[in-house]
């Protein structure tokens, strides 16, 4: 990005300025280690078919500059870490011709100055497909902070990911089983809050009892065009994990479009057991008077049949606002995972009626976590 250059008359305007922005981007990426309790970076580490081990390890007078599949670029004792993740699609819809390209590169950039303080940002830089639109050289996914407290307090400020359900927290597309995304996860809502979350666990013992409270005070950081914009909203989130292999959790989000509150209301569930797991959503958003009420569901469960190939299959049924129909989504399709951080996904779509968001057809996609 190019500097406007500054008039002498002008310098110490633009100093102050640049003094500022920096003073910004420090105060919206400050993060705590108990981030991982609401959105991933990463995956929680394994150490499984050396999914932890680093195939890189080069002292260097900054420290051991180390680099784990995965995990990312450790850079010495600096507390910095780089990496992020790709996905190459190739995906053919029913009645139209195939399409290869790399649906999202994601860059992370994370940084651990102290245990207490961690920055967080993560760019998607931007394939341009109409010349039309304003030239953009990349996006802003995520860029927010935490300042930690304890466990169980921590502040959180910038643009984070909304805590409502599940898949919308996994984000990174090498998470998820599918190339395709549950209707109910994305157009009820805005994916992305710019504001500010207070957050915590609690260990009762049996599991862990998890809390978000956030809102949006201002407009959206590098806003992108969404199914449901928000100008301004509130909400909570809580999920209870056991210890036995199961959580539930269920989220609250109350939000302004255009001057007109809408309420959003939601349960989730996961249940793991040793080759098997069963994952489910069910969100309803209403207006608070007149029509435009929406809901929908999915549950879907996952196999491992063979080593490191999995069955997949889900159901959807999404209730759209009038005048567009109610449709029904199933998906049937396998994902092979040759390490960790390394995903190939084939499934087929079928629907009783076309969504111009997850149309019928066949989806694969190769997904890398580095």
């Amino acid at each position: 990005m190019r500097e406007t250059p500054c008039t002498v008359k002008a310098a110490h305007v633009c100093a102050r300025a640049r003094r500022a922005l920096v003073a910004a981007v420090v105060l919206l990426t400050l993060a705590s280690p108990a981030a991982a309790a609401n959105e991933y970076e990463y995956p929680p580490a394994s150490g499984a078919d050396g999914a932890d081990a680093p195939v890189l390890s080069l002292p260097t007078h900054i420290g051991e500059v180390r680099y784990t599949p995965g995990r990312g670029l450790r850079v010495g004792d600096t507390g910095l870490t780089l990496g992020g993740y790709v996905a190459v699609d190739l995906t053919r819809d029913e009645g139209g011709p195939a399409n290869l390209r790399v649906e999202t590169l994601g860059l992370f950039f994370i940084w651990d100055p102290t245990p207490r303080l961690h920055l967080f940002a993560e760019l998607d830089p931007i394939d341009q497909d109409e010349p039309d639109e304003p030239r953009q050289t990349f996006t802003v996914p995520r860029l927010y902070g935490d300042l930690a407290a304890s466990d169980w307090l921590n502040l959180r400020v910038g643009k984070f990911l909304t805590p409502v359900g599940r898949w919308n927290l996994i984000h990174a597309r090498p998470l998820v089983w599918t190339t395709s995304r549950p209707l109910v996860t994305e157009l009820p809502f805005d994916r992305f809050t710019t504001g500010a979350m207070l957050f915590g666990s609690r260990f009762p013992g049996t599991g862990t009892l998890t809390y978000s409270l956030y809102g949006q005070f201002t407009d959206q950081f590098d806003a992108e065009p969404e199914p449901q914009a928000v100008d301004r909203s509130v909400g909570g989130r809580l999920e209870y994990a056991s210890l036995g292999g199961w959580s539930v959790g269920g989220s609250y989000l109350s939000f302004t479009d255009a001057g007109r509150w809408r309420h959003l209301t939601g349960l989730d569930t996961l249940w793991q057991r040793g080759p098997l797991e069963l994952m489910g959503e069910f969100a309803v958003q209403e207006p608070t008077r007149g029509a435009g009420r929406q809901w929908g569901l999915y549950l879907q469960p996952v196999a491992e049949v063979l080593p490191k190939v999995y069955l997949v299959g889900r159901y959807e049924y999404f209730d759209q606002p009038a005048p567009e129909p109610a449709v029904n989504i199933g998906v049937l399709g396998l994902a092979y995972k040759p390490r960790p951080f390394i995903v190939l996904k084939g499934e087929y779509l079928f629907a009783d009626h076309r969504t111009e968001e997850s149309p019928p057809g066949v989806k694969t996609s190769f997904t890398i976590l580095f």
